[in-house]
């Protein structure tokens, strides 16, 4: 599983990336993803066209003020950790990642060492990446395959991949050990519609149908999460608050400014169908040629053709649909002041075909370059430099950032609920 993670590399410029973007979309099947449900995405469309005309997104009741200190306390930092990280459950990854019995993912993203896989039956195990004898650490590698378990590095202790402790070296020595009672500490996780849900820490209960919700339950499926293909991917060190770095990924209104040489040639800027769903939100985004289905008959439009369509999953999923390809992005809080962007992008083309996997890699390789380039040092890194020393006291956000201030108003809550 190596093979998806990639060095940092030279990034591209304008030129290259919009090559990339003109090569992705000239590979459109014309009839669109099969799994998705027509007269959501007609929906979509509908409202879509009638707000690139009025040239506006789905806009708040109102402007936000905030005090620029909620990107700087350390107190509040931390209380975000007990009451949003502590409390959900972030997504490890696509099924893809770990097809296999034995295949696994070892993150220490969210403060607790974690080892998730699949076990003999398929089914998605998370366990504490820490041997029951002396906490040594099972798995080194970011990902791999280990068989049919785990044995520990440092005394050989073994485990299968329930968890179970089937030997210990020297067991003479240790007396009449309970095997069933020090198996590896098993941390909630789930596996829905193609994504892999993990708790960040033991004893904290997984319900998906409480989390998603009745109508992202219903929607996610339509995508195809389970059917995506190869990945690449890498991280985004950032000197910058979790939530500047959510920022960057929920509204288009930079586009014509920030994007004016790559993206705002194919999507209109500031034009955004916004729907909120409970904790979560649905952000979708209109191509240049999505008037183009107002000269055919409805029953004629496949609307993912001319769309890009993104889910934020809270707190800080990303994830981007297009025919072609899903960008996935995870925003992952390190400290008050600095954050993670991990991004990986697979594919929905089929990459047999001479060209696609090129096309592809070009394809990440641009979406990696214009986040790096243009929307985390303007959105982030810069944007928390300012607000250093309290220099900058308010950020105010308007009525057509509803994916902002609903994202604020979120957080907000979750922080509240435990106190």
């Amino acid at each position: 599983m190596n093979e998806g993670h990639v060095e940092q590399r030279e990034l591209l410029n304008d030129e290259e990336a919009m090559a990339a973007t003109i090569r992705m979309r000239s590979k459109l099947d014309a009839g669109g993803l099969k799994n998705v449900n027509r007269q959501t995405m007609i929906g979509i469309a509908d409202r879509l066209i009638a707000l690139a005309k009025e040239g506006r997104p789905t806009m708040a009741d109102g402007v936000l003020e905030v005090d620029t200190g909620i990107y700087t306390d350390a107190a509040l930092y931390d209380a975000e950790m007990r009451g949003i990280f502590d409390r959900f459950p972030f997504v490890a990854g696509m099924s893809r990642d770990i097809e296999k019995p034995g295949d696994y993912i070892n993150t220490s993203d969210y403060g607790t060492p974690l080892l998730i896989t699949r076990n003999k039956d398929g089914v998605i195990k998370a366990y504490v990446n820490s041997c029951r004898h002396r906490g040594a650490a099972l798995v080194y590698d970011e990902r791999g395959n280990t068989g049919a378990g785990f044995t520990c590095p440092y005394h050989g202790w073994s485990y299968n991949l329930d968890g179970k402790l089937l030997g210990i070296t020297c067991n003479s020595t240790f007396g009449a050990v309970d095997k069933n009672e020090h198996g590896l500490i098993e941390v909630e996780a789930e596996e829905r519609h193609g994504l892999i849900f993990v708790m960040t820490k033991p004893g904290m209960k997984l319900d998906l149908d409480e989390y998603l919700g009745a109508e992202l339950n219903q929607e996610l499926p339509h995508w195809g999460f389970d059917k995506v293909e190869s990945s690449k991917a890498g991280p985004i060190p950032l000197d910058g608050n979790w939530k500047l770095s959510l920022e960057a990924f929920l509204e288009s209104y930079h586009f014509d400014y920030a994007h004016r040489d790559n993206l705002a040639h194919f999507y209109f800027g500031n034009v955004a169908d916004v729907t909120p769903m409970g904790r979560h939100l649905r952000f979708t985004i209109p191509n240049l040629d999505i008037m183009e289905l107002e000269k055919k008959p409805v029953d004629e439009w496949v609307p993912e053709n001319h769309v890009v369509l993104a889910y934020m999953l809270f707190p800080g999923t990303i994830l981007i649909n297009s025919p072609q390809v899903l960008e996935f992005f995870q925003i992952v809080p390190v400290s008050v002041g600095k954050s993670v962007v991990r991004h990986s992008c697979y594919a929905r083309m089929d990459l047999t075909v001479p060209g696609n996997q090129e096309m592809f890699e070009m394809t990440w390789e641009s979406a990696h370059s214009i986040v790096q380039r243009q929307d985390l040092p303007y959105g982030v890194t810069t944007a928390h430099a300012g607000i250093t020393n309290k220099a900058m006291p308010k950020f105010l956000f308007g009525q057509n950032e509803l994916a902002l201030q609903h994202m604020h108003k979120e957080i907000r809550r979750a922080v509240a609920e435990v106190g």
